[in-house]
């Protein structure tokens, strides 16, 4: 058996061809002549129908949706998002049954996508699942259990138009104190490090007190949600919440119940400390939008707040960004004439003032300009209120 060509060799009198087929395994075919010439002809014409998927592959053994499920779940198992994917596996299954996944077309997704948006789920919570499934049967063309151009037909699958991210606050100190007063002695040390730290519901029940450096004022965490280290400093309010707080020497967690053991959920006290503090449509993440939101009215930089809540993307706080005078102010005064002065102690926005309020204020005082009544000293314009959280928000 001699070789000549690359991808050609001779069996008797004919020749033979070896390549790759669409989906990356070597295959063997005749070429069914004993001339050379017409030999690497369809040798050219077959890798070229390969790489661009016409040729049809190798047959591949049905693999049922439980099979996958199991291979999946196994290979994200490390995964912090391990749990909510198994919940997703078993709409799928509710759904579907067990079919074989390469009968999971397009209109199978949106049959599946239009029963779930019947059952009242949210087109945020529905993109994630479609999420989870295409990242599975992208694993499974890579383990060679689906074809390439089954996975690529979903494709076809867009996302839903989701909501903005709602944006609910505590608006002052007065309903933060009904809150806090209103909390069951167990959830107010939480509530009140939620406020103060803008730290997310499960690092805050899985807090240590080995993370908590009371010599420096920090609070060191090793593992967040978007996996990196994050260092928090705390304030005077909770250093001395955190100094009478430790009160068994055997329990390593800074919040738990009477036996020691660490909170796994709050969610039903808190939802009755709102109730009872008369706050409606107001969920344990909204704690951080007000430690956020009371930041950036009181004037602190956006990437600074961004570092506080250990967003990935300075883009994620500028949801915030609408709260800040400064922001506002800077970016219409870019229309001013060029001067050496500045307003920006002057026009200064309140928290429960919108820019309009302000700029209507500065109309009804007449023809003087801001610039004059500096110049004379007149200030009735300049709110000098601060938004200072009174006790035991704050100090």
């Amino acid at each position: 058996m001699a070789r000549s060509t690359k991808g050609l060799y001779k069996r008797g009198h004919v020749w033979w061809m070896t390549y790759c087929d669409a989906i990356g395994t070597q295959r063997f075919e005749s070429c069914k002549t004993s001339n050379k010439k017409d030999a690497e002809n369809r040798l050219v014409d077959r890798r070229k129908e390969a790489q661009e998927g016409m040729l049809p592959a190798a047959p591949i053994q049905p693999l049922a949706l439980e099979d996958l499920q199991a291979r999946y779940l196994a290979f994200v198992g490390h995964q912090r998002g391990v749990a909510t994917k198994h919940i997703h596996f078993a709409h799928f299954t509710r759904v579907w049954g067990n079919p074989p996944i390469h009968t999971l077309t397009v209109e199978a997704l949106d049959h599946y996508r239009a029963r779930r948006i019947g059952e009242q789920v949210g087109p945020a919570t529905i993109n994630r699942e479609m999420a989870t499934l295409k990242h599975a049967l992208s694993k499974a063309v890579e383990w060679k259990l689906l074809r390439k151009t089954a996975r690529e037909e979903l494709a076809a699958i867009k996302k839903y138009q989701e909501p903005s991210g709602r944006l609910r606050y505590l608006s002052g100190p007065a309903e933060a104190d009904r809150l806090l007063t209103d909390c069951e002695e167990s959830l107010k040390p939480i509530v009140l490090t939620a406020l103060h730290t803008g730290m997310r519901k499960e690092e805050l029940l899985s807090l240590t007190w080995e993370a908590v450096d009371m010599t420096h004022g920090f609070i060191r965490l090793k593992q967040t949600k978007n996996g990196t280290a994050r260092a928090l400093p705390f304030n005077e309010t909770l250093w001395s919440l955190f100094s009478g707080l430790r009160t068994r020497q055997d329990v390593p967690w800074v919040f738990h119940n009477a036996e020691g053991n660490r909170w796994n959920d709050i969610r039903h006290p808190f939802e009755r400390a709102c109730e009872l503090a008369g706050l409606t449509d107001f969920h344990f993440r909204d704690l951080r939008h007000t430690f956020a939101s009371w930041l950036i009215m009181r004037g602190v930089a956006l990437a600074t707040v961004s570092n506080l809540l250990g967003h990935s993307s300075p883009t994620m706080t500028l949801r915030y960004a609408h709260l800040s005078p400064k922001h506002l102010t800077s970016a219409v005064r870019v229309l001013d004439p060029v001067s050496g002065s500045s307003h920006d102690n002057y026009m200064t926005i309140e928290p429960n003032q919108t820019p309009g309020a302000v700029v209507a204020s500065a109309m009804n005082e007449g023809t003087e300009t801001p610039k004059r009544l500096a110049r004379r000293g007149e200030n009735e314009l300049v709110p000098k209120a601060g938004f200072e959280p009174a006790h035991p928000c704050g100090r």
